[in-house]
Formats: C-alpha cells, sequence, structure tokens
C-alpha cells in the first residue's frame, strides 16, 4: 500500500528534534492560530529558521503571544514550563516576570523597534525552585503586513549567561580580596606588564619604596629613570626573556625622593614571571622587603 505524501505546505516544521516533533504532533486547531499549513507565511519562516538552529531562540506570535521554542531553550527552563509552554499565551505563562518582559515586548509588538539586554536579571522559577537567572538576548519583531502595526510577532534570541555573571562576580570578589591583601601586606609588591615593565599595581609598601612618586601606568625606566644603571632593569628583561625567576638579598637600591633627596635602602626581592595560559610571560611580580639598617652583613644576589 502506498503510504501518504508529506503535506508541502507542512514542509517548514521538519526536523527540529523534540521541538519539532511537538509542534507536528500538537493539535493546533484547537488554539487561535488553526492548522500549521494556515499560518502566516512569516510565521512559517521564523519557526523554520528556530527549528533549524542550534542558539536559544523563541517565539511570541498574534495578540495572545502564543508561544514556539527550539530544543536549545527547553535546556534553560524547567520542568515548570517545559513542554507546556508550547503553545501556551505568553502572559499565562510568564506571569511572575511580566513586570520586566511584557513591557520590553509590548515595545516590540507596537512597532517601536527591537530590544537588546546583555546580562540582565530575570529570575525564573526553575526546577522547583525561584533561581536568579541572567541573560543576553534580544526581542526581535516578525513582519506581519496583516497586523495594525506591521507586527506579527516576536522572536527570541537569546543566551542564558547565569553562569559567566556568577563567575565574573566570584572572580571580581577574589580580586577585591588579593587587592586588600596586598595593601595590608608588610612587604612592598609591585606588578608589571609587558616586556617594557609598565606598573600595573604597587602596595603602600612600594610607594613608600618609591618615595610615593607616580608609577602606576609608567614603564619602569620612565618611572625611574635612576636604576638602569643599577642594573634593575636588565635584571627585569632578563626574567621576562628567561622566564625564570631572580632573587637577592641585601641588595643595594638608590631612588630619588620627591624633594630631591637621593636615598639609598637595602632591599631583599625576588622577580617572578607571570605567565598567561599558554605558559608566555605576560609580566613579572615584584616582591621584597626593605631590610635597611639589618644588622647582618650584605649578600650577595644569586
Amino acid at each position: 500500500m502506498d503510504l501518504p505524501k508529506p503535506d508541502p505546505r507542512l514542509a517548514f516544521l521538519k526536523g527540529g528534534g523534540e521541538m519539532g516533533a511537538r509542534i507536528r504532533t500538537r493539535d493546533w486547531r484547537l488554539s487561535s492560530l488553526g492548522p500549521p499549513e494556515t499560518w502566516p507565511q512569516t510565521l512559517k519562516t521564523t519557526i523554520r529558521l528556530m527549528l533549524s538552529s542550534g542558539h536559544p531562540m523563541f517565539i511570541w506570535w498574534g495578540p495572545r503571544l502564543v508561544q514556539f521554542y527550539n530544543d536549545a531553550y527547553r535546556l534553560s527552563i524547567g520542568f515548570e514550563r517545559h513542554p507546556s509552554a508550547l503553545g501556551q499565551e505568553g502572559r499565562q505563562c510568564w506571569d511572575e516576570i511580566w513586570h520586566i518582559i511584557g513591557p520590553q515586548i509590548e515595545q516590540v509588538m507596537s512597532g517601536r523597534g527591537a530590544t537588546w539586554n546583555e546580562n540582565a536579571l530575570v529570575p525564573i522559577t526553575r526546577n522547583g525552585r525561584k533561581e536568579d537567572v541572567y541573560w543576553t538576548y534580544s526581542y526581535v519583531p516578525i513582519d506581519d503586513p496583516v497586523a495594525a502595526t506591521g507586527v506579527g510577532g516576536v522572536l527570541v534570541v537569546c543566551t542564558e549567561t547565569t553562569q559567566t555573571v556568577q563567575t565574573n562576580r566570584r572572580l571580581a570578589h577574589e580580586r577585591q580580596q588579593f587587592a586588600r591583601l596586598f595593601e595590608q601586606a608588610p612587604s612592598f609588591m609591585a606588578v608589571l606588564a609587558g616586556e617594557d615593565h609598565r606598573f600595573e599595581f604597587a602596595n603602600p609598601a612600594y610607594m613608600r619604596l618609591v618615595g610615593h612618586r607616580p608609577v602606576l601606568g609608567c614603564t619602569v625606566v620612565e618611572a625611574m629613570p635612576e636604576i638602569v644603571d643599577q642594573g634593575y632593569v636588565d635584571l627585569l628583561d632578563k626574567v621576562f626573556r628567561s622566564g625564570d625567576a631572580y632573587s637577592a638579598f641585601g641588595s643595594r637600591f638608590t631612588v630619588q625622593q620627591d624633594d630631591g633627596s637621593v636615598s639609598e635602602r637595602v632591599v631583599d626581592f625576588v622577580y617572578q614571571p607571570i605567565r598567561d595560559v599558554d605558559g608566555r610571560v605576560t609580566g613579572i611580580f615584584v616582591d621584597g622587603f626593605d631590610v635597611t639598617g639589618r644588622p647582618a652583613p650584605f649578600t650577595q644576589a644569586r
């Protein structure tokens, strides 16, 4: 017996994984949209795009904002909304966040253009609890010449960025903690970036050592030209090129103070190379102590 031929009018629903199958098997005759073969061409085209994409996408269509979404979007919602969100009206589905998304949907549907939000907090209930969820998303108008505003629906192109936002916040907090530790450290510390050894950070102890001259943003040579002849810049160059740390004990360090006087200090220090994820040296961490007046005799640098 010959099998019935596929209806070419439904070709736009082919593929699409789980959500493609759910859209195909749903009885849309019971909805405000009617059967799929009667849907507006712009809606068909957008659904085809959505089902073909590996990027999370969602559609609201018509005055009642009937919903469609793809497999990639499904991963960001819990059992509270999947699969019930398919074919549901927007306000009914998202009432808990309608104060956030409702005005944005209205902007698009009224013909006032697309929206854009980056790392925006849109908390939703999923997997049995309310979660702070962050999204980067855009609401894009789907044209419909029959609609009064020329817009028949909204295409949502989105990415959940919750993990990125949380990671960035944790890293920022850790950086603040380290910065506080550096600020309070009894040793002098500085971070030099690049092969020209440009100051990115210097703690109060380091600033006292160099007479509180403005060093941040300057190279070592720009900030303290008098140390070139003392050999410290050559040592920094060697550490940067070789990737090997250098340490010294009882090293003489002469620096000019703000009032024009010259101060000679004695320091123990280490130049520690800073490497990126590929192992390349990108800078040097300076750490040491001002041991001027220490009774022990000077020792040679090693």
